[in-house]
């Protein structure tokens, strides 16, 4: 039996982002192109443009959720409570901002064993 329909809050858009390739990734010219789709669902109002790179930047969202949950051990929080949760999380994203800018400075000085300039 199929479920009924819901209806939505917010309207949701369809972005399209579609790419036609003629050569490959070694130059080979392709006799037939190749045609990419990626479809994006959302409800945000920007442009398709701005829409498609935030999508594309997600990734490296990913990435640094990914480094405050291992590199601070932030994977599991202790509380059952939003507001314990919140501020745990405050305070690890001001380590790993502080962390970041110690490491980035560091680059910067004379005896920092590098091959090429930062």
């Amino acid at each position: 039996m199929m479920s009924p329909m819901k209806k939505l809050d917010k309207p949701v858009r369809m972005v399209f982002e579609v790419l036609e390739r003629t050569i490959d990734k070694h130059g080979q010219m392709l006799l037939v192109p190749e045609i990419e789709v990626d479809v994006y669902l959302t409800s945000l109002p920007d442009a398709a443009s701005v829409v498609i790179e935030l999508y594309h930047a997600h990734g490296t969202m990913e990435q640094f959720h990914s480094e405050i949950k291992t590199d601070l051990d932030a994977e599991r929080l202790p509380s059952g409570k939003f507001p314990t949760h919140e501020l745990i999380l405050h305070f690890a994203v001001l380590a790993y901002n502080l962390l970041r800018i110690v490491g980035q400075e560091s680059l910067k000085r004379e005896d920092t064993p590098l091959k090429n300039t930062v």
